[in-house]
């Protein structure tokens, strides 16, 4: 019997490291035949990158401001959720915030129909040889449902920072829709340059049915509030 489970445990153990070892490797026939399945297993559960042994900090700042409609047609101001959940994540390493504070980031990436890095690099390929390929645009299958998730995010977070203007308000929360403004961190070469300023690009998207989600407490900076 502890013979037939340790047999069971160590080819789920080797079929783990099998896919992780697909996952993180270099392009190749096989990682491409196989990538659906191994996208299934360590996308959501076991995501991996060599962030842990090779970290490279993020080039740009990124602010999410969150916008509700109510249930009376009224459509609030613009609320900083970004800074309140940096402040949460610092009280609380350990807690919700981890992932919370930087789910904006997969969420617009996923929003505008980009996957992981490596499928990108298999995206890039394609088109290289075939730009008119759906792939290309962003309109196959694929893409679409990726994109998808990204609204699904982007809807749960900013149901998250509403349900808290909900309870201001004294009333319910009909749609909420989210902007997400980046600037480039300054570059080393540019410390002591006066003149140097960053660009900002952002992104707004359309309005998300609001979506019951679980209270979290965390602050929101709204027009007119200390930062």
């Amino acid at each position: 019997m502890l013979l037939g489970v340790a047999a069971v445990f160590t080819f789920l153990l080797s079929l783990h490291f099998g896919l992780t070892f697909l996952y993180l490797a270099p392009l190749n026939p096989i990682k491409v035949a196989f990538w659906e399945p191994v996208q299934l297993h360590l996308r959501d559960l076991f995501a991996q990158n060599w962030s842990l042994f090779a970290p490279e900090p993020l080039h740009n700042n990124t602010v999410v401001f969150a916008q509700c409609r109510l249930e009376d047609g009224r459509e609030t101001d613009w609320y900083n959720i970004s800074s309140g959940m940096v402040e949460g994540l610092h009280r609380n390493p350990m807690g919700p915030y981890v992932r919370l504070a930087r789910l904006h980031l997969a969420a617009l990436r996923f929003y505008q129909g980009h996957s992981d890095p490596s499928s990108e690099r298999m995206t890039v390929k394609i088109c290289a040889t075939d730009p008119d390929n759906p792939v290309c645009n962003r309109q196959d299958p694929k893409s679409e449902a990726i994109k998808e998730l990204g609204k699904r995010a982007f809807a749960r977070l900013g149901s998250l920072a509403c349900a808290q203007v909900a309870s201001v308000e004294g009333r319910g929360v009909s749609a909420v829709r989210l902007m997400v403004l980046s600037a480039p961190v300054r570059p080393f070469s540019q410390r002591e340059n006066p003149e140097w300023k960053p660009t900002f690009t952002g992104l707004e998207t359309e309005w998300f049915d609001y979506d019951q989600v679980a209270p979290l407490p965390f602050r929101i900076i709204g027009p007119g509030d200390d930062e």
